[in-house]
């Protein structure tokens, strides 16, 4: 896979975790979309389905309106982060530059990469007893 093949915009299919003996465990119960530009940057955002809505409901994307409690539920499970990328050997190095969580600022994460037609499936490095993670996206843009 080339750089120019992996550039849009892809939506999750699902995701999986597959143990060391190859047993897939499925959820598909996550909206995500993640982004890739031709020069370098990339970004993603995943949420679990069937957040609640804020009390106040704010019309803008920020959550200045919502209690600390609200604050605190809306962003359970969500991954949010941005930065730049590299593509080598069908790896992918997503270094990110900001995110939801200020402790992932700074870090690398590494992820298999595999794009066939407008499909496109991410996996984590596997963890020592050989499980990984795997999220599968289709190309929308």
């Amino acid at each position: 896979m080339t750089k120019d093949e992996l550039v849009g915009v892809y939506r999750t299919l699902g995701e999986d975790t597959v143990a060391a003996d190859g047993t897939v465990t499925s959820d598909s119960d996550r909206t995500a979309q993640i982004m890739y530009s031709p020069d370098g940057y990339m970004a993603v955002v995943s949420m679990p389905n069937g957040r609640k809505r804020t009390a106040k409901g704010a019309a803008g994307p920020d959550l200045g309106g919502a209690t600390p409690e609200e604050r605190a539920e809306v962003s359970l499970g969500m991954v949010c982060y941005a930065g730049r990328y590299e593509l080598k050997d069908n790896v992918l190095h997503h270094r990110v530059e900001m995110a939801l969580n200020p402790n992932a600022v700074g870090q690398t994460i590494v992820r298999r990469a595999e794009l066939k037609g407008t499909d496109l499936t991410l996996s984590s490095v596997p963890a020592p007893d050989g499980s990984y993670r795997r999220i599968r996206w289709r190309r929308v843009g």
